[in-house]
Order: C-alpha cells, then sequence, then structure tokens
C-alpha cells in the first residue's frame, strides 16, 4: 500500500484492516512511517513485544504470517472508532476463518490502538490473543 497524501487518517485505517484479509506484509509495511512502532502487548512465548522501525516489523510479519498457510482467511472486518485525537484510532475486528480443523468462524481477533501522522502509520499496538493465534498455526 503505498503512502497516499491524499487519502484520510480514518481511510488509510480502513484500507489497512481490509488488506488484512490477504496477509501482505509488504502492503502493510508500506503504510508504515520509516520510524514507525509496533508494540504487542500480550505477545506469545518468543515472539517480541516491540518492534521498531518500517523493516523491522515488515520482516517479523513475512515471518508470522507465512505461518498462518494452515489458516484460510476470507475477510478481515474492521469497526473503526475516531477519538478526540484526530491522529489516534481504535480498531475492533473481526476475521473470517477457516481454521486448521475445517471449521469456519467469524471472531474478534484484536483491538488496536493506531496513530497516522503525516499519511502514514507511526505507532500500531495490538492486543491480540497471540496464544490462541500461535495453537491455532501450531495445530
Amino acid at each position: 500500500m503505498a503512502v497516499d497524501q491524499e487519502i484520510t487518517p480514518r481511510a488509510l485505517v480502513e484500507r489497512l484492516f481490509i488488506g488484512l484479509g490477504t496477509p501482505d506484509a509488504d502492503a502493510f509495511a508500506d503504510a508504515l512511517a520509516p520510524d514507525a512502532v509496533f508494540e504487542i502487548p500480550w505477545t506469545a512465548p518468543g515472539w517480541p513485544e516491540r518492534l521498531e522501525g518500517r523493516e523491522a516489523i515488515r520482516e517479523h510479519l513475512a515471518q508470522r504470517w507465512a505461518g498462518l498457510s494452515r489458516i484460510q482467511v476470507h475477510g478481515v472486518h474492521p469497526e473503526v472508532y475516531e477519538t478526540s485525537d484526530p491522529e489516534l484510532f481504535f480498531v475492533e475486528n473481526e476475521v473470517d476463518m477457516t481454521r486448521p480443523d475445517g471449521v469456519r468462524s467469524r471472531g474478534r481477533t484484536s483491538v488496536n490502538a493506531v496513530r497516522v501522522r503525516d499519511g502514514q502509520i507511526v505507532l500500531f499496538r495490538d492486543y491480540m490473543d497471540t496464544g490462541r493465534l500461535a495453537a491455532l498455526v501450531e495445530g
């Protein structure tokens, strides 16, 4: 996703989440500022709690999403909430997926705090149950 100065901050956040339906680390990272921060407060053992810089985030997500081949994602459905701070958004997202056991379900997978500045994401805080994700991936 190339940086687009014409897009509103909210639209950038919405586009980022909808794009997660086909996990693409390059598209995700392209929306980030070079010095962006990605935080995962409830991380799984062995996963980082904080990544700094677009390229470090790109590399981590490429590795993390490569392990999702056992899960089929049909779509990501974000609910974006604006705050009194025009740069800060909260997002609840639901993922429509088929798990490795063949069961298709749609459920909330995370809540995120996203900060946008000058047409780029500078902070992505991912409150995801990474233990549940790790269990799905590992089977």
